[in-house]
């Protein structure tokens, strides 16, 4: 975590610089109590009014770097937040798709939302605290030992002890923590449910049900927001105790020396208030370490998820189709006891036009995922102009390989930016990707035109409109290679016939479709008709061919 205070080395220098400042000037003022108590004693006048305009500054001044090491605290605070919710952001957007579906995406949101500002604040003042409560500790001491060497090791006998019991908190602390973090997750993912389903539910009359699911999911994380409450006050009240009990055993030994004559009245005050000083340092440290050293699993967890992707697709080729894809001897299986796909030949020539027909659950998608680069633990091999999957720069085949899937997702922004998405194309490029997935036909009806918006998911167009669009996002791009997985299946028979249709005509474009039917009139405009079957692959003979 170093990094992010280094990231925003500006705001912890000036919030620690002030916060040594204030802690110093602290027992520098018990000094200036000391020495007005012996002049008031001693009626000294003049030297007491002296010292009263010096301890008037000394408050001043405490006062100001108080507040502006409060300011420096909360902006890097603010700044340390933000840096967690981009990387998290990054580090989840990047995962391999294996890793990306091993939680739910309202966990994901739980992460970047709540957990990384909670976060935050458990990484900024607890170490703002300890280091500038360590230095005041370590001056106040210094001054202790100046004026009695004995009171100085009772203090840190006495400090130390209150110490101990606080500590043991630790361990409860950090289990708590991470049920608070899994409880609130699947809170999240209860209601993202119930967000996305709202038609359903409102369609079925399934509220009770649903609201008697986030009810519960509710109900354990107030359960475990109260345990880590009722375990934070004992920790507070235990330290607290054990100070006053310090201070205590501190006063008694400091008062008996007074008595005696052995320390003057004002040295007996200036001692209280050190040792008060330096008692809360250690009860703040009794209190802070727990809370910190509980952060230990959640760093582990949120650091784990900004690193990233985790992929066994280390290569750095270029990918490139100036000739073939081949797939041999490809076998796959999510779990040991199911295989996917045993012992699969296919290959796919540069600009050639083939279908993949085959019922649902026979494999079609499993194989789309591979071709694609989804997954990386398949035997045998898939290659690209002779170079093995493994050996490409991943993230690079995704501009030579794009799949249509039948539910395509739309950003809620326009038309343009869902067509587009952020890159920059000339007009030229939008207008032919436009006609050619005919998004141009329906576009006039559109309030606002390529600017209008799609609304949530595309809630605002038809499911053959939100397809079209998925068909100009790839076709804008100029792809090698376009993989339909029953992508033009919500468009209506003519529709759809025409589009494949237009796609068959294109010459440098290698086309698969992925069908559990084919459309009437089209299976003899493709090179080859393919069918799978339980993970096996054969070409279909036509006549006349």
């Amino acid at each position: 975590m170093l990094r992010y205070y280094k990231r925003h080395i500006g705001w912890v220098i000036a919030a620690l610089l002030f916060g040594v400042a204030t802690q110093l000037l602290t027992p520098f003022s018990a000094i200036m109590e000391q020495r007005m108590i012996d002049l008031i004693i001693s009626g000294n006048m003049e030297g007491f009014r002296r010292d009263l305009w010096m301890a008037g500054a000394v408050v001043f001044a405490v006062a100001l770097s108080y507040f502006f090491s409060g300011v420096a605290r909360k902006c890097f605070e603010a700044r340390l937040a933000e840096s967690l919710r981009g990387d998290l952001y990054d580090g989840i957007m990047g995962r391999s798709t294996v890793r990306f579906e091993e939680k739910d995406t309202a966990e994901y949101m739980s992460y970047v939302t709540s957990n990384a500002a909670a976060l935050a604040g458990n990484l900024s003042t607890p170490v703002f605290y300890l280091i500038c409560y360590g230095v005041s500790a370590l001056a106040v001491l210094g001054i202790m030992f100046y004026y009695s060497p004995l009171l100085a090791c009772v203090s840190i006998l006495c400090g130390f002890l209150s110490m101990a019991l606080p500590l043991r908190f630790n361990k409860k602390l950090q289990e708590l923590l991470m049920t608070r973090i899994a409880k609130n997750a699947a809170m999240s993912v209860e209601l993202k449910e119930a967000l996305n389903g709202h038609e359903v539910i409102f369609s079925f009359g399934a509220l009770p049900w649903l609201r008697g699911r986030f009810g519960k999911a509710n109900a354990e994380v107030s359960e475990v927001d109260q345990k880590m409450g009722v375990t934070l006050s004992e920790l507070e009240n235990v330290g607290q105790v054990m100070n006053r009990v310090a201070w205590f055993v501190n006063f008694l030994i400091a008062g008996t020396m007074a008595v005696r004559g052995d320390l003057s009245v004002g040295t007996l005050v200036m001692f209280t208030s050190l040792f008060g000083y330096f008692s809360s340092s250690l009860t703040l440290y009794a209190q802070m370490l727990p809370l910190l050293l509980s952060q230990k699993k959640n760093i582990q967890m949120v650091l784990g998820l900004i690193r990233g992707e985790e992929t066994e697709f280390t290569g750095k080729e270029i990918p490139r189709l100036e000739d073939r894809v081949e797939v041999r001897d490809l076998s796959f299986r999510y779990t040991a006891e199911v295989p996917v796909l045993e012992c699969l030949d296919l290959t796919l020539r540069k600009n050639e036009k083939v279908v993949l027909i085959g019922p649902s659950g026979c494999g079609k998608s499993t194989l789309i995922k591979l071709l694609s680069g989804k997954y990386a633990d398949y035997t045998g091999a898939i290659r690209y102009d002779g170079t093995e999957l493994h050996d490409l720069d991943n993230r690079k085949l995704r501009g030579l390989v794009t799949v249509i899937h039948q539910n395509t997702f739309l950003f809620n922004d326009t038309l343009r930016f869902n067509i587009c998405l952020g890159e920059e194309f000339s007009e030229e490029e939008l207008r032919r990707a436009l006609a050619l997935s005919g998004v141009d036909r329906f576009l006039p009806a559109i309030a606002g035109g390529l600017d209008g918006s799609c609304g949530e998911n595309g809630a605002h167009l038809s499911g053959g409109q939100r397809q079209r669009i998925a068909l100009a996002r790839a076709l804008i791009r100029g792809v090698k290679v376009l993989i339909l997985d029953e992508g033009v299946s919500a468009i209506d028979v003519a529709a759809a016939n025409e589009i494949e249709g237009e796609l068959l005509d294109m010459e440098e474009l290698t086309l698969l479709t992925i069908t559990h039917r084919i459309r009437d009139g089209l299976v003899e405009r493709y090179d080859r008709v393919l069918e799978m079957e339980s993970g096996m692959l054969r070409e279909r003979q036509r006549q006349g061919r």
